[in-house]
């Protein structure tokens, strides 16, 4: 590695902190890694970031949204809008698959007054 190259490391440990600083530190103590660049740190750092399992993880997440958690019952637009954020992480997630998501999610009460008033068509 290169000067530049070196100081780009420095300056770009300069800008983290937590476990990426911590990434980092180790990255440039490691023997195998100590001479590679910011380009090979930052494919190291999405490996750290993003597990190999996260599109099943965040399908798992998307699965478990409900409106009451842990007794607090949410607003179901903060529901609506949790779920669509899963959708644009996920684009696999259909907009049919969105919709009875949004079903699922909604207490008994709220899915009983609402149900005949809305329909998958709807966004």
């Amino acid at each position: 590695m290169d000067l530049e190259s070196s100081y780009t490391m420095i300056w770009v440990g300069m800008h983290l902190k937590d476990g990426t600083k911590m990434l980092h530190m180790q990255f440039r103590a490691n023997e195998d890694t100590k001479h590679l660049g910011v380009e090979e740190f930052l494919k190291a750092l999405r490996q750290y970031c993003i597990p190999f399992t996260s599109k099943e993880t965040l399908w798992n997440e998307f699965q478990a949204i409900r409106q009451t958690l842990n007794g607090r019952t949410l607003p179901i637009q903060d529901i609506a809008n949790k779920i669509k954020q899963y959708q644009i992480q996920l684009p696999c997630i259909s907009n049919w698959q969105y919709y009875y998501q949004l079903l699922e999610a909604m207490d008994a009460p709220l899915l009983q007054a609402v149900r005949l008033f809305i329909n998958e068509d709807i966004e």
